[in-house]
């Protein structure tokens, strides 16, 4: 007589050892515990009233630790540390903020280990969220990550890390290398299951071809005699049974779990149609006749594993720029001391200190070039292929290639306050997320799962009355083929790899429900100043008298120019050739005057530089004028951003109104629209009215996205229906659009109007093709 099965831990389920006498009472019953790690979790749980933690739960968690060494995490409540691993504050969306009226909120990112399942993200999001100071609490559960957003003068990151640890949570400081070391070990482990599959899928199959062709089958004579046609059933058992029992191991499990706790998750007509099949032939082949189903046994967890393992790689690879960037970083750089130079880590770097950054090396933090000129390469944080030219006065950004040159710079931000803090942070926000489609796909998977399991019952019934033989073909194939995985995973898979593909380009998907609802756009507002141009100014008219020539003139003013700290002085950069400036001068509101070669310029407001100017009223005009009677007017004014009329015609041939509505004044707004062939236009602007135009156009049933410069735009962001920002710098860290473009240019704005249809369609298909077929 076999020994009756052991009881199982009802935390972690582990079989008990004997003679534990562990337990914790939980509605009313006597809970058996494995050990005391166990119990005390289950206690924790159990006392902080989120016992239902147990209903939702659809997977096991690790056993926990059962002893603690004291002050292991005493450490993390150190400033450096917190400076060193934490995210900007300013991505942090208000959410209903418990900090017991301090204001000392700090941000930061653990990784958690044993994090299974959405039940685990609730009673970490409910337990942690009760400690005074916790203001945001997100869980990821594909990657363990969370976002703990606290006031550390309440509640010390100490604590909350040890309350984690003795909530069966470990957690760690979020490295670079962390995620992909989680990422590797997935792969690793899924690997090995689909190799075993392979490889049992394809030797199971030369014993069923055997025997296929000895029953006739594929036009053959057959003729098997009986006792060989045995034999490849029994070696075909020997391979099958190992072989699905541990290749089909992450299906089992996992609809162990759901059952255990009352759902009927995906994997629970999977692993029921791979046991039925496989136990089914296992008998017949010891101690009856008819057919088997070794072979597709194996060849069904082999396909399923294959989907498994694509669906997996695709969701690693929507965090793959999200490890880049992370790694971006050089672990040190050289600073400039008053006796020369000394190699220092990151963290011992302070705004305000001078770095050299040498021809292919990494610029370590965000920062204003002082000395040299080089050309920067970007492609990592804005998707631009060209390295762009950086000279005295340009911010450089952390994470940035020197490719040509050597730079002197001084430090602007470092860590949480770089824009490559931003980018990580809105990529891993977008992970956090679930989509709506998503979320409507695994509710429709679980009523599908329903619906199939009964009918699977009621078949078995109808057909053990009338013919038992058929009972097992037919169950089977009811629950094979109606396997949901497809309508499950199809839109997060679909989502993944366009975020990945937009992420290369330099488009930011802060809110992946944004892809699906880009097609329904009806209008565009555009800002002008700094989405449709370009920040700095540049000049565009030259007008000269037969007095001087425009180069001459171009000269003269780049001399000028170089006394002056006005934004429009940098417009004559580039035709400053080194003419020797006496004498020279600036006057706050007019202009700047010096000596060339003898001659008094002066340079500014037309007015003011001197008399018989003819200003047009478009644009902004400076005059120089030279006591030799010499004249030239100059027109600056922001260059166009790349791609902005190509974004305009586009948007328009597929039928989209654009809308120009800016602050500026009247004449310089109606030039752009002119120039842009943008029919509505509206000028000096505020905020609150652009708000109100997209409130009207609402109102009339339209669908209006917003593409603004992410920060003086926000409140024309927010109430949008969707917002797309051109941020950069540190506006990337603190615009709360639903998409964000890094780069300088519009292509990306429309190659993402081109992107969201196809992704919508795509997601369609899956869900289509996914309940027809079911």
């Amino acid at each position: 007589m076999s020994d009756p099965p052991k009881p199982t831990c009802f935390h972690c389920g582990e079989p008990i050892p004997s003679g534990t006498g562990l337990a914790v009472e939980i509605e009313g019953q006597p809970r058996p515990m494995c050990c005391a790690g166990c119990q005390a979790v289950a206690t924790i749980i159990h006392a902080s009233g989120l016992k239902r933690y147990y209903d939702f739960r659809d997977a096991l968690p690790e056993r926990p630790e059962s002893e603690f060494a004291p002050g292991r995490f005493s450490a993390w409540d150190r400033d450096a540390v917190l400076d060193h691993h934490a995210v900007p504050d300013s991505t942090v969306r208000q959410t209903s903020v418990r900090t017991d009226g301090r204001s000392d909120v700090r941000t930061i990112v653990l990784v958690l280990e044993n994090v299974h399942c959405a039940a685990c993200a609730w009673l970490v999001h409910r337990y942690l969220g009760a400690f005074p100071g916790v203001a945001e609490v997100r869980l990821d559960i594909s990657d363990g990550r969370l976002k703990l957003v606290f006031d550390p003068a309440a509640t010390p990151l100490s604590r909350l890390a040890d309350a984690l640890a003795r909530l069966g949570y470990p957690p760690h400081l979020d490295t670079p290398d962390a995620g992909l070391d989680r990422d590797r070990n997935e792969r690793r482990r899924m690997l090995r299951y689909l190799v075993v599959a392979a490889l049992g899928m394809m030797q199971v199959m030369s014993y069923a071809l055997a025997n296929y062709i000895g029953a006739g089958a594929f036009g053959t004579a057959g003729g098997m005699d009986p006792e060989t046609e045995h034999f490849f059933k029994l070696i075909s058992m020997i391979v099958a049974v190992p072989v699905a029992l541990y290749a089909g191991q992450p299906f089992y499990r996992s609809a162990a779990s759901h059952l255990a706790h009352g759902h009927l998750g995906l994997d629970v007509p999977v692993a029921a149609a791979m046991l039925l099949a496989l136990f089914s032939s296992v008998l017949i082949t010891l101690f009856g006749a008819g057919e088997v189903y070794f072979d597709s046994v194996v060849m069904f967890i082999f396909f399923l594993l294959l989907g498994r393992y694509a669906v997996m790689l695709a969701r690693q690879g929507s965090g793959a720029l999200h490890s880049a960037l992370a790694r971006a970083l050089p672990s040190q750089a050289r600073r400039l001391t008053d006796s020369g130079s000394e190699t220092v880590g990151l963290i011992e770097l302070n705004p305000g200190d001078r770095l050299v950054v040498a021809d292919g090396e990494i610029v370590p933090a965000d920062g204003v070039v002082l000395e040299g000129q080089g050309r920067i390469d970007e492609s990592l944080l804005s998707g631009e292929s060209e390295p762009r030219l950086r000279r005295v006065g340009d911010a450089v950004l952390a994470g940035s290639v020197v490719t040509g040159g050597s730079l002197t710079v001084r430090i602007e931000s470092l860590g949480p306050g770089t824009v490559l803090s931003g980018i990580i942070e809105l990529l891993a926000e977008a992970r956090r997320k679930r989509p709506r489609l998503a979320q409507l796909a695994d509710r429709a998977a679980g009523v599908f799962i329903s619906v199939i399991l009964l009918a699977a019952a009621a078949a078995a019934l109808y057909w053990w009355r009338t013919d038992a033989g058929r009972v097992i073909p037919i169950v089977l194939a009811m629950l094979v083929v109606a396997c949901p995985c497809a309508l499950a995973l199809g839109t997060p898979t679909a989502l993944a790899a366009a975020t990945r593909r937009l992420a290369a380009d330099g488009v930011l998907t802060a809110d992946p429900d944004a892809l699906e609802r880009l097609p329904q756009v009806t209008h565009v507002l555009l800002d002008k100043t700094g989405t449709l141009t370009e920040p700095g100014m540049r000049v565009v008219d030259v007008e000269v008298d037969a007095r001087i020539n425009r180069s001459r003139a171009m000269a003269l003013a780049g001399a000028l120019e170089r006394v002056s700290t006005h934004p429009i002085a940098r417009a004559f950069e580039s035709s400053d050739l080194g003419l020797d400036v006496l004498d020279a001068g600036s006057r706050v509101g007019d202009g700047v005057s010096g000596m060339v070669d003898g001659v008094r310029y002066r340079l500014g407001r037309p007015d003011w530089a001197g008399d018989g100017f003819t200003v047009p009223t478009e644009g902004i005009w400076l005059g120089l004028a030279g006591d030799d009677g010499s004249r030239a007017l100059f027109r600056v004014d922001a260059s166009l951003r790349r791609g902005a009329a190509e974004l305009v015609d586009g948007l328009q041939a597929r039928g989209i109104p654009v809308i120009l509505a800016s602050g500026d004044r009247e004449a310089n707004v109606a030039a752009m629209a002119k120039r842009l062939g943008i029919r509505e236009y509206h000028s000096a602007m505020r905020p609150e009215q652009k708000l109100a135009r997209v409130e009207a156009l609402q109102r009339e049933g339209a669908v209006v996205a917003m593409i603004g410069d992410g920060i003086n735009d926000a409140p024309v962001l927010a109430g949008a229906d969707i917002a797309i920002a051109l941020a950069e710098g540190a506006a990337i860290a603190r615009t709360q659009a639903d998409l964000v473009v890094t780069g300088r240019g519009l292509g990306p704005v429309l190659a993402l109007f081109h992107e969201a249809p196809r992704v919508r369609r795509i997601i369609r298909q899956n869900l289509s093709w996914a309940l027809v077929y079911n």
